[in-house]
């Protein structure tokens, strides 16, 4: 299950992400992302809630950082707990993708 929530901090949307960003909820996790990058320059996902991440949920960030780039904004990942962020750099994600320890971005 995941739970989604959006916020401005600092000039970013920030998307805040909670539970597991898994097969059953990355098309919901891309989808807020894809929502909120429609309506921001700016977005970051504030990941300090997030307790698992599968290859659907890394699917929905790339796709997301993707979208970003081909509009010319910005999006960054934030506060990843440990074990996401051992995902992220496992797979090698954390060299191509923006990821920051903290908020705001």
């Amino acid at each position: 299950m995941i739970q989604l929530s959006e916020a401005t901090t600092a000039g970013w949307c920030v998307v805040s992400v909670r539970g597991r960003a898994d097969a059953d909820s990355a098309d919901e996790l891309e989808a807020a992302l894809r929502t909120a990058l429609n309506n921001n320059a700016k977005v970051a996902a504030d990941l300090s809630g997030l307790d698992y991440v599968s290859s659907a949920g890394l699917r929905a960030l790339i796709q997301a950082a993707r979208a970003a780039e081909a509009r010319g904004g910005e999006f960054a990942i934030c506060s990843p707990t440990p074990s996401v962020k051992r995902v992220f750099d496992m797979s090698g994600l954390h060299q191509i993708l923006n990821i920051h320890g903290a908020l705001p971005c």
